[in-house]
């Protein structure tokens, strides 16, 4: 009997999924921080804002907490509308 293996990864089409233009500054942008949840996601967003704003002259920041890892994001028009540049904090 034949065995088929699957590959989990699924494949990525680059012409119809662009990566998203770089800014060509961080000055005076919206950060939103997307923390999932996880051990020390908090953490790391702390420390992810604080070099960013010594860095360069951040507007606003925007957060969101997930209270359960595993569900969706209840993302906010504000969030979709104001943000520049998201980082997303996960791990284990």
């Amino acid at each position: 009997m034949p065995v088929t293996l699957l590959n989990p990864r699924g494949q990525f089409h680059y012409r119809e999924n662009r990566i998203a233009q770089r800014l060509k500054s961080m000055e005076g942008i919206v950060l939103g921080l997307l923390d999932t949840s996880k051990d020390n996601a908090d953490i790391f967003l702390a420390e992810v804002e604080r070099l960013l704003r010594a860095q360069f002259s951040i507007a606003a920041v925007l957060k969101i907490r997930k209270p359960i890892s595993s569900i969706p994001a209840a993302f906010t028009e504000e969030f979709f509308g104001r943000c520049q540049v998201v980082v997303n904090a996960f791990g284990d």
